[in-house]
């Protein structure tokens, strides 16, 4: 159930540790009161007549005595994140005193926040919708330029704006559907039948659009997943050192030194990226070695792009994925590595991979790095950059709120098509605005918003 927001709250809006200054965030009818009873102003202006949104020197104090020397900024409803009267006490950045004045907060009639609950006042109170809530919380943890070009496109209400354009298409055929239904001898779905047919096929292609968007809007915020593959010693765990520019990974010339998945996280041209090293895959009998195949095998087939490294100077071109991954479906680059103790005799690969793009390196070459840095970008930019600058689902539950939507819409147009009563008619379309309201939160049920608010940091 969703918290009360009718009482004070109280976080840190700071990361933990020791650090120059920490935040305290308070929001609630009684901020202002309860900040005045802590805080005096070094001008001695009371608190309740400060400024708006102007930090104010002075001193947090505890029953008379000083305790902290602290800015304090006041933010007067509506005006503030929450819409409701915020103050933030911006005092010195230790752990211990930090801790002390948000309980001094707390005494003083505030309650602890719940995680995310000061972005769930802002939602709740009909500051943001909740893509946006959504995207507050994913540019705290954007990791690249790209996300955060995505992110503040979504922050900025872009999508609110497209889903709210579809249902106002949906909401128009509904309004004339249930004035069919109202007064039959009026027949309106007849007489806009064409125009009813249009703005239904529409909106069924803006939501393929919008739903066919959500995969690179998912992997620009989760990053691509970019595994290396390949027998073992081919130089996988140097290659993955490699582009990480660190040694991460233990290198060894002893075969199945890697036995588990290592996944890192990296930027490849601004897109993030995880880069997977797993083990070799070669028929063992060894258990543990089984092991750490299956999971290699697993990490593949959940690739957004295979790195297969094949070792020049004892190439095999077996299928080491046993059948259980389609190399056509997903992007592959074939990495023909060790070229330095390869020679200069040409190289040649089966023809049944000529189809594969294929890139010539050595993992201990700095240039060559770089080529296949670039190659992989090339391979997983695609449209991201541009669709970053454009508006687009980021995450799973948008798009299945999405997918939800376009069954239903696209049950309501063969009920059009096939003359069926407009009461089934009718029901499609609500349960279309049903869907599409889920996706900005105003129709999202309880329980999902608390779950999405809980991922939320507490001062957040």
């Amino acid at each position: 159930m969703i918290s009360s927001h009718e009482d004070t709250i109280a976080g840190i809006a700071t990361a933990f540790g020791e650090a120059g200054v920490s935040i305290i965030r308070i929001s609630g009818d009684l901020a202002l009161p309860l900040a005045e009873k802590l805080f005096k102003a070094k001008s001695g202006v009371p608190l309740q007549q400060m400024r708006n949104r102007i930090l104010t020197y002075g001193w947090i104090e505890n029953e008379g005595h000083p305790l902290d020397e602290v800015l304090l900024c006041v933010m007067r409803k509506p005006h503030s994140f929450t819409a409701e009267d915020v103050v933030e006490i911006h005092c010195h950045g230790g752990v211990y005193l930090t801790q002390v004045i948000l309980n001094l907060v707390l005494n003083a009639g505030a309650r602890m926040a719940n995680p995310g609950e000061f972005t769930q006042r802002a939602f709740l109170n009909g500051r943001i919708d909740l893509t946006q809530a959504e995207a507050t919380n994913d540019l705290i943890q954007a990791k690249s330029l790209l996300e955060l070009d995505l992110v503040i496109n979504q922050l900025k209400g872009k999508l609110f704006r497209r889903i709210s354009a579809l249902k106002d298409q949906i909401t128009w055929v509904l309004a004339l559907v249930n004035a069919d239904i109202d007064f039959p001898e009026e027949d309106q779905i007849f007489a806009h039948r064409d125009l009813i047919d249009a703005k239904l096929t529409t909106a069924a292609s803006d939501l393929v659009t919008l739903i066919g968007s959500a995969d690179t809007g998912i992997k620009i915020r989760e990053g691509y997943k970019i595994v290396l593959t390949g027998k073992p010693n081919v130089g996988k765990s140097s290659i993955l050192n490699g582009l990480l520019e660190e040694s991460r990974a233990i290198v060894s010339q002893m075969p199945g030194t890697t036995r588990d998945t290592i996944e890192e996280s990296c930027t490849i041209g601004g897109i993030p990226a995880s880069l997977i090293d797993t083990a070799g895959i070669q028929p063992t009998t060894d258990a543990i070695e089984q092991e750490g195949i299956s999971r290699a095998l697993a990490a593949v087939e959940k690739a957004d792009l295979i790195l297969w490294v094949i070792d020049m100077i004892n190439p095999s071109f077996e299928n080491q994925l046993e059948n259980r991954v389609d190399l056509s479906a997903i992007p592959t680059i074939i990495v023909l590595n060790k070229k330095d103790l390869y020679g200069t005799e040409p190289f040649t690969v089966p023809e049944f991979l000529t189809d594969q793009k294929c890139i010539t390196i050595s993992a201990i070459l700095d240039k060559d790095m770089t080529r296949l840095r670039d190659e992989i970008y090339h391979q997983i930019s695609g449209q991201g950059q541009k669709m970053a600058e454009e508006t687009m689902l980021t995450n799973l539950r948008q798009k299945k709120s999405a997918e939800t939507a376009l069954i239903y819409l696209n049950n309501a147009k063969d009920s059009l098509d096939q003359g069926f009563g407009q009461e089934l008619l009718a029901v499609d379309l609500s349960q279309t605005l049903q869907a599409l309201g889920e996706i900005v939160g105003e129709t999202t049920p309880d329980e999902m918003l608390e779950q999405i608010f809980s991922e939320f940091c507490i001062g957040k």
